[in-house]
């Protein structure tokens, strides 16, 4: 149907918009950044990892950040 996840709107007044994906599928529906946002993270190529990797400063004595 479609080549690629295209963003509709689903009123007149342009407020709500629906994305939907190559087949006609609806993903998601909100204001037009909403799905913005969505097509982003959808379309966006994955990590070399396969995942995003957080960087956390290790911390030789952990309990030194509790208060006791």
């Amino acid at each position: 149907m479609y080549t690629k996840p295209m963003i509709l709107p689903l009123d007149v007044n342009g407020k709500i918009y629906a994305l939907q994906d190559e087949k006609g599928n609806t993903i998601g529906t909100g204001t037009r950044e909403v799905c913005e946002v969505l097509l982003f993270i959808i379309t966006k190529p994955p990590s070399p990892s396969g995942r995003t990797q957080l960087l956390i400063p290790q911390r030789p004595n952990v309990r030194a950040a509790i208060a006791i």
